[in-house]
């Protein structure tokens, strides 16, 4: 995925700098350099921008209290408070492994009974 946005760059900037070059009789080499590393960024943040959304919006914490008979538990948040978590919002591999003081990764979101860990993943 990454080479699709490498030759994008590659062949916008070549473009760029060739019309830049042709107008403004400039250093075609600084035009290009200067063309494809922006363009370069843009693409990767076009390519893997779902990807840094999707981490940017999780929140890290840990584990306060968890009894996997009762299927619920507590964790403590890095940013301050206390959310629910429940058995079913656990990854199913992290399950058996959450005990306390475990760092987590997880989603917060809004329920009836308020707001509430969920998607959580051990780091």
């Amino acid at each position: 995925m990454w080479l699709r946005g490498a030759t994008a760059g590659l062949i916008v900037s070549l473009l760029a700098a060739g019309l830049y070059n042709f107008l403004f009789q400039e250093s075609f080499y600084r035009a290009f350099l200067f063309i494809f590393f922006s363009t370069y960024i843009s693409s990767m943040i076009m390519v893997y921008g779902k990807e840094i959304k999707y981490r940017l919006k999780r929140e890290k914490g840990t584990i306060k209290w968890f009894d996997p008979s009762k299927g619920y538990g507590f964790l403590e948040r890095d940013k301050g408070g206390d959310l629910f978590i429940h058995f079913a919002s656990v990854n199913e591999k992290d399950r058996k492994s959450l005990k306390e003081n475990t760092r987590v990764s997880y989603k917060v979101v809004s329920s009836v009974k308020g707001p509430q860990a969920n998607e959580i993943k051990i780091i």
